[in-house]
């Protein structure tokens, strides 16, 4: 049962979504690097924080603004907009394009908040819980010129009086704050790269005509493709056996290395007084600029790579392209439209959960093929006997 050419079939299929999906990763990476995604979802996250409102109800215009330029998303009177100029961090930004942070730790934002709160003209020795409680009686920051919006400032008033006054409490409690606020943020991150993942994999399916629908028709006639391919995913798996070890570490890398750190240490810049922000915002932003693209190119480098090996011996054998399409009528134009479709699901899906379930069907065929021929050779070994005591 397990050895059946259903078997075969759906593990060719899987193979091939497998290698689809991770070339649509490399492409989603490359397009979020370009277009800073991370350092947008989290600007709309400061501003769900402190400006009570979320600007993309809609998923499909939340995903198109990923696409825009970064920009500052309230007006100059805003508590978002003097929080995006405070020198910590305005230095953060990835480049004039993309002028926004990808990444703000809870440390950098209780710092930042306590001192819009305070105001910059504060000296050693005053009595910063004074400020504080004035700038929420007066609903203003002290630095800039802003109003603090209403729920945002019931919120910040809550947390004040829950820590009795104590700025180190506060602190603890916009970081808390923070971090929750986080945690929703990578739900929207993952939601809208599923989103453009589903929009790269069938432009890929149709570049590449790469038709679900054909694919299984071609894998069910011909035996000897199901074996080819068969070999060219058990190879592959053998070539890759900690691919999703490998995932997950590029993912962790993809969310880091828009980061700024310090060229020391690798340690991210925070604390920073003005000064010494302007005294490195060149150098860092040259930094960052290497390393950028030096990940674009091997991104780049990756793509081109697997499309020349992988993906050309697997098109190759299935005889996907456009070399071989034969546009019969309409509904043969139809049928592919549906295969592309499916196509690009399959690959919203992303390359981890393919490569675990071509593992997985991979043991089975293996167990199934065991037990199959244990089968055979007790059989072969019954009848064995049976001649001999005819015998």
């Amino acid at each position: 049962m397990f050895n059946s050419a259903v078997l075969d079939v759906v593990i060719g299929l899987i193979f091939i979504y497998l290698l689809y999906s991770l070339l649509a990763t490399i492409i989603q990476e490359i397009l979020a690097s370009a277009f800073c995604f991370r350092g947008k979802i989290l600007e709309r996250a400061i501003l769900r924080m402190l400006e009570d409102e979320n600007k993309s109800d809609l998923r499909i215009t939340s995903v198109f603004g990923l696409f825009k330029k970064s920009g500052h998303g309230a007006l100059p009177d805003t508590t978002s907009y003097v929080f995006y100029n405070h020198p910590l961090i305005k230095f953060l930004g990835e480049n004039k394009l993309n002028s926004k942070p990808a990444y703000i730790n809870k440390q950098t934002f209780s710092k930042v908040l306590v001192d819009l709160l305070r105001g910059d003209k504060v000296k050693p020795g005053d009595d910063i819980k004074h400020l504080i409680q004035k700038a929420l009686d007066e609903k203003t920051v002290s630095w800039g010129v802003a109003q603090i919006s209403d729920e945002t400032l019931s919120y910040l008033r809550s947390i004040w009086a829950d820590a009795e006054g104590d700025v180190e409490q506060f602190k603890i409690s916009l970081e808390n704050w923070f971090e929750a606020t986080m945690e929703r943020a990578s739900g929207w991150y993952k939601k809208n790269i599923q989103f453009i993942l589903f929009f790269i994999g069938f432009t890929i399916a149709v570049v590449f005509n790469v038709d679900t629908i054909k694919i299984i028709s071609n894998l069910e006639k011909d035996p000897k493709l199901r074996e080819q391919l068969l070999q060219q995913a058990d190879a592959f798996s053998k070539a890759h056996p900690n691919l999703d070890q490998q995932l997950a570490e590029q993912k962790a890398l993809n969310a880091k290395y828009l980061l700024p750190h310090d060229l020391k240490n690798n340690q991210p810049l925070a604390n920073t007084d003005s000064t010494s922000v302007e005294q490195s915002e060149d150098s860092l932003s040259l930094a960052q600029y290497t390393t950028l693209s030096a990940r674009r190119d091997t991104l780049f480098r990756r793509a081109d790579s697997l499309i020349n090996t992988d993906l050309k011996k697997a098109n190759n054998l299935l005889g996907l392209g456009w070399d071989q399409y034969e546009y019969k009528s309409l509904f043969n134009l139809l049928k592919s439209l549906l295969g592309w479709i499916i196509t690009a699901l399959a690959l919203s899906l992303g390359a981890p959960f393919w490569f675990d379930l071509l593992n997985k069907m991979m043991k089975m065929r293996a167990t199934g093929s065991s037990s199959g021929a244990e089968a055979k050779s007790g059989a072969g070994g019954s009848q064995s006997a049976k001649t001999r005591a005819t015998q």
